[in-house]
């Protein structure tokens, strides 16, 4: 079923959508999972969601998805500090500065390294450099996590929720409607979402006993119109 929905003007970013529906969402102490595409997804905001149990999985990202193997070093996050590179030789000194880590390695041990071609330090008059924003070392774990199996199960319950607009171009004509105005806009299209909830959940019912239909037909009818709410049905499709 779909329990909410949103129409702004096509200047409103997807971002600030995302930081509407957050606001909105109630706080549940067993966590709450959200599955959103990569526009809606930000470092600030993915802050934001974890004071309210929330976890935001983002199953793309903006910008490519190129990893600098910045996440492969041993970083101490809490502490702010660059410890190990990936093959485990410490740092000359480590420095977090302006949201960024910077630390220097030792020149032997980078420059007789047969994979330097593929470490991101920089090399200097005295040592090699190490340097990462903290976004972009978060943005590197996170592609690491969308390449494993279980990042890619939710990326599909996700890619379920695309035919939506689809549908609600191509049957309902939302690109077409009769009425100008924002208001207008958006109370028309809420008919075109209750329609479509209302055909599956008389769908989901469909197989009841017909005694129970009607009764449970009428208790529910009017819940899909309340477009704020949110409504599960057991035996929704």
């Amino acid at each position: 079923m779909i329990t909410g929905y949103d129409l702004q003007k096509n200047t409103y970013s997807d971002q600030k959508f995302a930081q509407d529906i957050i606001s909105k969402l109630p706080i549940e102490k067993d966590g709450v999972t959200a599955l959103v595409d990569g526009a809606y997804f930000s470092e600030d905001i993915n802050k934001k969601v974890k004071t309210k149990w929330i976890k935001m999985i983002p199953t793309n990202l903006i910008g490519g998805g190129k990893n600098n193997n910045g996440d492969k070093f041993e970083i101490e996050e809490k502490e702010h500090l660059v410890k190990k590179c990936p093959y485990s030789h410490k740092t000359i000194n480590s420095k977090f500065i302006e949201g960024s880590y910077r630390a220097h390695f030792d020149k032997k041990h980078c420059s007789s390294n047969p994979f330097r071609k593929d470490c991101p330090v920089i090399e200097q008059k005295k040592s090699y450099l190490f340097k990462v924003s903290e976004k972009t070392l978060h943005r590197c774990q996170f592609i690491i996590k969308m390449r494993t199996s279980k990042y890619q199960e939710l990326a599909r319950k996700r890619a379920g929720v695309e035919g939506i607009p689809s549908i609600l171009r191509r049957r309902y004509k939302i690109d077409r409607l009769p009425v100008r105005g924002l208001l207008r806009v958006k109370v028309y299209l809420g008919f075109k979402i209750s329609a479509i909830n209302c055909k599956r959940l008389i769908e989901g019912l469909i197989n009841r006993p017909i005694p129970e239909l009607s009764t449970l037909l009428c208790n529910h009818l009017f819940s899909p119109f309340s477009f704020q709410r949110t409504y599960r049905v057991k035996f929704a499709a």
